[in-house]
């Protein structure tokens, strides 16, 4: 299977002149990876970005209590490029990242990312415009999930208004997300009736007892106690 697309659909070389897509694929790695193989850790050193050519990467933060088992925070398909962040800003990586199904990427190493950018301004920008775009993307996202936080803390817990629409957020990982919370806030609401139920048996039983505390109150009581023998007084003389 060969890929569908080419280095000049890629957002970072969009920009380039046709002789310079040959050079920049002369200089590409290729490199295949099994299903759940795990392409680099978090805190490893960012030395190179990736291309996706076939299959799924996946990003995610590792976890010792879900090893394997992580959420993808998001999901990289042929043709999206992840890493370069770590090549720009030269910090270890801030996640992991595996394959999530047998894939092949393309990696380019951050000597030969850094010369491209010196030799090429136009590819400086094509790399801004990209980061714009996913900070953006992002960010619209997190807002919409705080309207979710909101509306679930004021007992809203309509799931239709929290699944994001295909056309706006497109990523796999996103829309897993988005799922996963609507599942959530099910789960909430369920708990918070059993809860109110529980509350509700708990009244009855609270009330059964102060009844129950009461009625001994009255029956121990010197009027009572009064009422009592005057009562028996009267049945011994209606006897008589």
């Amino acid at each position: 299977m060969t890929a569908t697309f080419s280095l000049k659909d890629i957002f970072i070389f969009s920009n380039l002149a046709d002789e310079k897509i040959k050079e920049v694929s002369a200089l590409l790695n290729s490199v295949e990876l099994p299903p759940g193989e795990i392409l680099f850790n978090k805190g490893d050193p960012g030395d190179y970005l990736v291309i996706v050519e076939q299959g799924k990467i996946a990003i995610f933060d590792p976890s010792e209590d879900q090893a394997g088992d992580e959420k993808p925070i998001r999901i990289f398909g042929p043709g999206e490029v992840l890493g370069e962040m770590a090549l720009i800003d030269q910090q270890p990586r801030s996640l992991s990242a595996r394959a999530e199904e047998r894939s092949k990427i393309l990696t380019l190493g951050q000597r030969d990312f850094k010369r491209l950018l010196i030799e090429n301004p136009e590819m400086g920008l094509s790399v801004m415009e990209g980061l714009n775009d996913r900070i953006r993307y992002t960010t619209d996202f997190l807002s919409e999930v705080r309207q979710w936080v909101q509306k679930v803390s004021c007992g809203d817990y309509e799931i239709k208004s929290m699944d994001p629409q295909r056309d706006k957020y497109p990523d796999e990982a996103i829309a897993t997300l988005a799922a996963e919370f609507a599942l959530m806030t099910t789960c909430v609401q369920e708990r918070e009736k059993e809860l109110r139920q529980q509350v509700f048996d708990l009244h009855i039983v609270i009330d059964e007892a102060k009844r129950k505390q009461d009625f001994e109150e009255i029956i121990e009581s010197d009027f009572f106690q009064n009422l009592k023998e005057k009562a028996k007084h009267m049945r011994q003389q209606k006897s008589n």
